[in-house]
């Protein structure tokens, strides 16, 4: 091969490194100076040093000494954050995160997760560094999602956790609110008693081995995989992240609560604002959709519009609330630092609002001694901002996902393309 072959070969895999977030070499140890490292569970450090080994966070303080043989990344004029960690997100899925079919339990986002999709390089463009992936809203039973790592070629290199957990809802995609009540009855009654026919079969064979008419080790006996999942949620082996549109779902919440101590997750819309202290009581972990931080309210009898704040809402009501991005690249809603300043501009102080992009969905999705701060033996998921996360002028300049850096903003050929090798290194 003549050598400008070779040299075009190793600048196009270098350029698709960048896209799909293939992480630079692997370093043993890194020191990151930091002006402000916001850790989230013990405040903010000035002056701080992370130093960060074989993925995970080592050491983080202010009195802390930088190896000699560390690579050190320089942010001491910049901010350092957990890399944000969002709870529910149809990102990856494009266009096809709700089936037609309205009860497919047995569907995994892991087909139809795409790598390379411009909402993943978008992630990781605003600092995301882990996502929980899963089917939209408009489908009764949609399929189960998994935990993602916003780094990685394939599906596989992606997965942090495969299962977390079968996406229901009570979004009327086809029908009204009360036949889709009425059909999410139906779908967990028939998983309820498949259940009790093999709890009932599993007791037979357990007398009939003890009876010495049987040889087996084990009951072998499994439900169909089509319905699996629903017998796993009846179990309570597989969590449902309910998606609730309005107050008026609430009540049926409860009802389902109370026949089967469902392990649930609710994803509530912004009409649920209303019945705050209702989803207090409940007690269910909270993810707010992408459009219920603020939305316009229309007064029925009088047409006036009015702007509401269903986070603030919740928040007066203590509630803890982790709270999502959208994925449409029009919305306003993709930037990290717009959900935020709209929490913030509505009354929320901003302690809650950067926990509910870090260490609460780390906590809805059991990843609290992994993500969501900054803190000795959590793993090195980190963004280094240029300034107040909260501000629009505020830009990513580098994001480390275990430890490898998987963006940088100075190398981001996108952003060259659209706004020149000058500007893109801002």
């Amino acid at each position: 091969m003549k050598p400008f072959s070779i040299l075009s070969a190793a600048f196009l895999q270098a350029a698709l490194c960048v896209a799909i977030g293939q992480p630079a070499s692997a370093q043993d140890l890194v020191a990151i100076r930091a002006g402000k490292a916001w850790t989230i569970s013990g405040g903010v450090l000035e002056n701080a040093v992370i130093l960060v080994k074989d993925g995970r966070i080592e050491a983080v303080g202010t009195d802390l000494e930088v190896p000699w043989n560390a690579k050190v990344i320089d942010a001491r004029d910049k901010v350092v954050l957990p890399a944000w960690v969002l709870a529910h997100s149809t990102a990856g899925l494009g266009g096809g995160n709700n089936e037609r079919m309205q009860n497919v339990p047995f569907l995994t986002v892991a087909d139809g997760l795409d790598p390379s999709s411009l909402a993943i390089e978008e992630g990781r463009r605003n600092g995301v560094g882990v996502a929980n992936v899963m089917p939209g809203n408009q489908t009764l039973v949609a399929g189960r999602g998994l935990i993602a790592r916003y780094v990685g070629r394939t599906v596989e290199e992606m997965t942090l956790r495969e299962r977390s957990g079968l996406k229901l809802s009570f979004a009327a995609g086809q029908g009204n609110v009360i036949a889709q009540i009425r059909e999410m009855r139906r779908v967990l009654e028939d998983a309820a008693t498949l259940k009790k026919d093999l709890d009932r079969k599993r007791e037979e064979w357990q007398k009939a081995k003890d009876a010495g008419a049987i040889k087996d080790e084990e009951f072998k006996e499994e439900p169909d995989e089509t319905k699996k999942p629903l017998v796993d949620l009846i179990e309570g082996k597989l969590t449902g992240w309910l998606y609730v549109p309005g107050s008026a779902e609430l009540a049926e919440v409860a009802r389902l609560k109370e026949t089967y101590a469902l392990k649930l997750v609710l994803v509530l819309g912004p009409r649920c604002y209303k019945a705050a202290a209702q989803v207090k009581a409940l007690g269910y972990p909270v993810v707010l959709d992408e459009n219920a931080l603020e939305f316009r309210e229309t007064d029925p009898e009088t047409g006036d519009e009015r702007l509401v704040s269903p986070a603030k809402a919740f928040a007066d009501a203590g509630v803890e609330f982790a709270i999502s991005l959208g994925d449409e690249s029009r919305s306003s809603e993709r930037f990290p630092w717009w959900q935020l300043a709209t929490l913030v501009r509505h009354g929320v102080d901003r302690e809650t609002a950067l926990r509910a992009l870090t260490s609460v969905p780390a906590r809805i999705l059991g990843l609290e001694s992994e993500l969501g701060s900054i803190a000795a033996g959590r793993a090195a998921n980190l963004q280094v901002l240029t300034g107040d996360p909260l501000q629009a002028t505020s830009w990513v300049d580098t994001l480390l996902i275990d430890g490898e850096v998987v963006y940088e903003r100075s190398k981001d050929q996108r952003l060259k393309l659209l706004f020149g090798e000058s500007e893109a290194a801002k």
